[in-house]
């Protein structure tokens, strides 16, 4: 690791990734802390380690005393500090005038204290560790980095001692371990062992660490210790650049002192579970989103709850019978009409009568958009009005042999239509007379008429309303509109007629 020649005073910061996750955990991280507090001592009581060092208060001090002698303990105050605001610090804050203070404590036998406190005031670190039950290998490990070395933060050389895989770059490693030698925690205080194990997979760590667990399951403390163990089997990240160093967690976000270095150092060790309040993002340590299967969708799931019936095939003639190329080109040019037609009959629907009906395809739509629409037809092709008898079998009866210009069975049978469909061209395409008869026949027997057109007939007369005009029907109003492919509108004739044109 490349070191800068600066440091910066000791902090440590808290983000938390969410009010959900703060919620929960916030209370649990501060009962694992004082809990931490506790077994630091109960596994001096329970034969674990000779010593055991603790923090506490002057009121604190006095208010565990009785506790320490009661099982055959002495507590010794080996230096005074001042009370920090975080769990974990890499230098002792110091003790300033009038400014709330804490005593460090080593706890133990009269004997073991008392070569506790010879060995402090000769800063001998051997002997202390040893007092402590620190492995000889983390002891051997804390003389390198922390003492010879000067280093203020472990994590480097700890995940460099540690097999795992490089990450992206040489400053990136990435690694697993067991959770209770997972150290990146301690800045709030969350640790299954005392010290700073020499790798992440230290297995005289995790043995200690399981004894301190132990001990504290033994003292009641079973929540806190599977909330402990649950944190430490987390993902975690820690990065560190320019002194401050990142700890980021599926919870919070820890910002604290280390060393600085000029790039980017980066450890990630990947744990093996992952909180149900924890973030959701795309980079590490985060889960990503889960990405639902498009069958597991609600829309989907809609879909196969109602399924669309499939669309019979229909033959050739469909199309053709009324001069179109393909059912697409004609479903398209007909849509309007339809819309158009269901909306000038409204709810109650009618009788509809189309003059010159070809195969009622356009009939057919008009009956299933409204149900209450009774179809008629006449046409001078008997073959296209087998098909249309064969696609509207119901009204088979309602279909008409003729010329619309002659007197035909529509109009001898006295029926009144509440909609008639007409090409306004057809009356171009005969004499005078007969135009006019066939315009006198629907103004007496129709309520409303729908004129269109196409293509060469709109082109011809400039518009659908001089279509209309050059067929001698006034649209007096300015209900014509236009299509991609055709306009229509319906208008009242005179005296009482409707003229559509598409």
């Amino acid at each position: 690791m490349q070191r800068l020649n600066f440091q910066l005073p000791d902090f440590t910061r808290l983000m938390w990734t969410s009010d959900e996750a703060r919620a929960v955990w916030e209370p649990r991280l501060r009962r694992i802390v004082d809990a931490w507090l506790d077994i630091e001592w109960l596994a001096v009581a329970a034969g674990v380690r000779k010593c055991g060092l603790t923090s506490v208060s002057p009121g604190e001090f006095v208010a565990k005393g009785g506790g320490w002698a009661r099982h055959g303990l002495s507590a010794l105050p080996v230096a005074i500090q001042g009370a920090a605001n975080y769990a974990y610090a890499s230098t002792t804050p110091k003790a300033e005038p009038g400014q709330p203070f804490v005593f460090r404590v080593v706890v133990g036998t009269p004997e073991d204290v008392a070569a506790f406190q010879a060995a402090y005031d000769a800063s001998d670190d051997a002997t202390m560790g040893q007092l402590l039950n620190y492995p000889p290998c983390c002891r051997a490990f804390f003389q390198d980095v922390w003492v010879r070395q000067q280093m203020i933060d472990t994590t480097w050389p700890m995940a460099a001692a540690s097999p795992g895989e490089p990450g992206h770059g040489d400053a990136c490693l990435e690694l697993n371990g067991p959770p209770e030698a997972n150290i990146l925690w301690r800045w709030v205080g969350v640790r299954a062992a005392p010290h700073l194990p020499c790798s992440f997979q230290c297995a005289e760590t995790v043995a200690r660490a399981r004894q301190f667990m132990a001990v504290g399951r033994d003292a009641g403390l079973g929540l806190e210790m599977d909330w402990l163990l649950d944190i430490l089997s987390w993902p975690v990240e820690w990065s560190a650049l320019h002194g401050i160093a990142e700890v980021k967690t599926p919870v919070l976000k820890v910002s604290t002192r280390t060393d600085a270095t000029p790039t980017r150092y980066t450890v990630r060790f990947a744990g093996s579970a992952y909180p149900a309040e924890g973030a959701v993002g795309v980079a590490f340590p985060f889960r990503q989103p889960k990405r639902r299967h498009v069958t597991a969708s609600r829309s989907f799931q809609r879909g196969l709850k109602n399924p669309l019936e499939p669309e019979a095939a229909l033959p050739d003639w469909y199309a053709l019978d009324n001069g179109f190329s393909s059912r697409f080109i004609m479903d398209h040019a007909h849509r309007p009409l339809v819309e158009l037609a269901v909306s000038a009959l409204g709810s109650s629907g009618g009788t509809v009568l189309d003059l010159g009906c070809g195969n009622a395809a356009l009939l057919k739509k008009l009956h299933e958009a409204n149900p209450a629409i009774t179809p008629f037809g006449i046409d001078v092709d008997a073959q296209r009005l087998d098909h249309a008898r064969e696609l509207l079998p119901e009204f088979a009866a309602n279909f008409w042999h003729g010329d619309l210009f002659d007197d035909e069975p529509a109009w001898q049978a006295g029926v009144g239509f509440d909609l008639v469909l007409l090409m306004p061209g057809r009356l171009l395409e005969t004499d005078p007379d007969r135009a006019a008869r066939l315009r006198q026949r629907i103004r007496e027997r129709s309520r409303h008429v729908l004129v269109y057109a196409y293509g060469e007939w709109l082109t011809r007369c400039g518009d659908l309303c001089g279509l209309a005009r050059a067929a001698g029907l006034d649209l007096t109003d300015n209900a014509a509109f236009r299509t991609a492919t055709a306009s229509l509108a319906i208008v009242a004739p005179a005296p009482n007629i409707a003229h559509a044109g598409g």
